[in-house]
């Protein structure tokens, strides 16, 4: 299955920013982006391998395609690509329906893996109440699974906790994150559409995020990774990784808030490979690797 994301968000917010971002800091991934014009998105020339008109092929396997011939005929290309991408992400106009295109996510051989959407700190309470945006600015902030909340450098602590404030009651259903120049860690940003979307967590701006990890080679239970993940303090913001069983299927971990699942899944993984990302001044490692020495025993 390929994954598929959707960032929206009006215009302004910061959806280039991201995007560029994610081309040129997630390795290993080989990301399909869809987007209206290739001039906003301003790619670095050294990425470029060869480009088209409606297509640009990137060294580090990634490719960008243009809207320009419809958006179901873009999708179905991308996924008879030889090889297929691993991963599909929209950049949706600033006024287009995110609650929509995330529906593309739901076809045969995709998988909806999120709707991101950026707000500018400065203007997205003024852009919600504008008699001609509003309409278009809630519809999108409501259907998200992360708000990305950007540009919080440019406003005062006290608007700063005042849009915080609003953005958590008006739109209950999402997380949300602050951030800077769209700098946000990817981890935070995959995995993590749900039926149920996990309850909201705002963070502090002009903080770090900091990121603890554990692997050892022998395989665990299932019990034992339940025991482990439903013992992680609230300071862990997104947890993910793999485990092989003693006996049995592979096991997949996804930590998003207060959303903890553990999922079979085929594969050979031998033993534990564990991550978890939070804000440097509220995770204690420390304590990670101790109730990792409780559960785990090493």
């Amino acid at each position: 299955m390929i994954r598929f994301t959707v960032i929206g968000g009006y215009l302004g917010a910061g959806k280039t920013t991201l995007l560029n971002r994610i081309l040129t800091k997630e390795k290993g991934v080989r990301y399909a982006l869809l987007i209206n014009d290739f001039g906003e998105i301003n790619i670095d020339a050294k990425l470029i391998e060869s480009q088209t008109d409606s297509q640009i092929n990137l060294t580090n396997g990634c490719v960008c395609c243009t809207l320009v011939d419809g958006f179901h005929e873009a999708i179905d290309q991308l996924c008879h690509l030889q090889p297929p991408p691993d991963h599909i992400i929209v950049e949706a106009s600033g006024v287009a329906d995110v609650s929509n295109l995330a529906q593309y996510g739901y076809a045969p051989n995709l998988a909806l893996d999120g709707v991101l959407v950026l707000a500018d700190a400065e203007t997205v309470q003024e852009k919600a109440n504008d008699k001609y945006v509003a309409t278009t600015v809630r519809r999108q902030l409501a259907a998200a699974d992360i708000i990305i909340l950007n540009k919080t450098d440019l406003v005062s602590e006290e608007t700063l906790g005042k849009r915080i404030d609003w953005l958590t009651t008006t739109f209950p259903g999402a997380t949300l994150i602050n951030a800077e120049f769209g700098e946000v860690p990817i981890d935070l940003l995959f995995d993590v559409h749900t039926a149920t979307k996990p309850d909201d967590l705002h963070h502090a701006d002009h903080e770090h995020y900091i990121t603890w990890k554990f692997e050892q080679s022998q395989p665990t239970t299932r019990e034992a990774l339940q025991s482990f993940i439903s013992q992680l303090p609230t300071s862990v913001i997104r947890a993910k990784g793999f485990a092989g069983q003693k006996c049995g299927s592979d096991l997949l971990v996804q930590v998003v808030g207060k959303r903890r699942e553990i999922h079979e899944v085929e594969g050979n993984q031998t033993g534990i490979l564990l991550t978890a990302i939070g804000l440097e001044s509220q995770l204690d490692c420390s304590h990670l690797d101790e109730l990792r020495e409780l559960v785990f025993g090493t």
